[in-house]
């Protein structure tokens, strides 16, 4: 008898056991190449394809720095890397914006997860021309007017220098973060108006610019660093980077270019924040790892962010320093 009941303890205990991890994440999953990994060791990040230069190589510094760390990286427009996340198809995405309350409570009611959410570094939207424009300065009131359809030809800039033909404005795509931020910044939410013409990517965009004397490029600043020089203070050759003021001036120097210094100045006028949002809800992983890597987190010695301050042209979120003064961008 006594047997016997050793014997249907354990087969309950067995049950039990078998019950709670069934509970559990899997020890193991497939990256998107069909390799199997440890779940524990999996950074799976969806990233607004804005910041492809830098994040490729945050991700390889990250694996250096973690040697079982695979690191699964998705490059898209803004739009479809939040989808990702609300559908749980990811748990970490890199975007210009954070969560609505709406999607908060929606990924809390549907997968029963919280957002962690930081800000990671300041972006500034980069206006490009074709090496023969004339104009290479422009206000940030010109710009509101172009996507409202009230300027519609170069001879109506301040600065056109005789330059004349239909203004026409590139994307990268429709689904972009650069659509969004001039909808939402400069049209009050309304749908852009003019020429508007989206490509698919980021290099089809500079590409068309080359080629296109009366069209401006609408790009992120990353995309047109010049990566031969390692002081971050010039940028491609092949196109021109217009000068932004933040209001109609005849002095040039009321105009910027955009530098890091600029960003965090505020002088340059069209900047926005970069933002990493995490579902993980565990509390040590490798993915939470990466997290803090990226942001301002001195317990990982901002790896991160020196990272961002030396290979890219963005504006870290830590402090930095310039000219013996320490400036920090809120």
């Amino acid at each position: 008898m006594k047997i016997l009941k050793y014997i249907f303890g354990l087969l309950v205990a067995m049950m039990l056991v078998s019950c709670g991890e069934g509970n559990k994440e899997p020890a193991f999953r497939q990256d998107s190449k069909g390799n199997t990994v440890p779940v524990s060791d999996y950074v799976c990040v969806a990233v607004d394809e804005t910041f492809q230069p830098i994040f490729e190589v945050l991700f390889s510094d990250f694996r250096d720095r973690n040697a079982k760390a695979f690191v699964d990286p998705f490059y898209m427009p803004e739009d479809s890397a939040v989808a990702m996340l609300l559908n749980d198809s990811v748990r970490s995405i890199v975007v210009t914006r954070m969560l609505s309350d709406k999607e908060k409570d929606y990924v809390k009611a549907k997968h029963g997860l919280l957002a962690k959410e930081a800000v990671v570094a300041y972006d500034a939207i980069t206006l490009i021309t074709n090496n023969a424009s004339r104009d290479t300065l422009i206000s940030k009131d010109e710009i509101q007017q172009i996507v409202n359809g009230k300027i519609s030809d170069w001879s109506q800039l301040r600065h056109s220098n005789g330059q004349k033909g239909e203004i026409e404005i590139v994307f990268d795509n429709n689904g972009s973060s650069t659509v969004r931020y001039m909808r939402d910044s400069l049209c009050a939410g309304r749908q852009l108006k003019g020429r508007l013409r989206a490509a698919t990517t980021n290099e089809e965009l500079i590409n068309y610019i080359k080629k296109k004397q009366n069209a401006i490029g609408v790009l992120g600043v990353d995309w047109v660093g010049n990566k031969q020089d390692t002081t971050r203070l010039s940028f491609l050759s092949d196109v021109r980077i217009m000068s932004v003021g933040a209001r109609h001036s005849d002095d040039v120097d009321d105009y910027y270019k955009p530098f890091q210094f600029y960003i965090a100045s505020g002088s340059y006028p069209l900047t926005r924040g970069l933002y990493i949002t995490s579902t993980d809800p565990r509390t040590r992983s490798m993915q939470r790892n990466f997290f803090f890597y990226l942001t301002d987190n001195p317990n990982h010695n901002n790896m991160g962010q020196m990272m961002i301050l030396r290979f890219s042209q963005l504006l870290p979120y830590m402090a930095v320093q310039s000219h013996n003064v320490v400036i920090k961008r809120y």
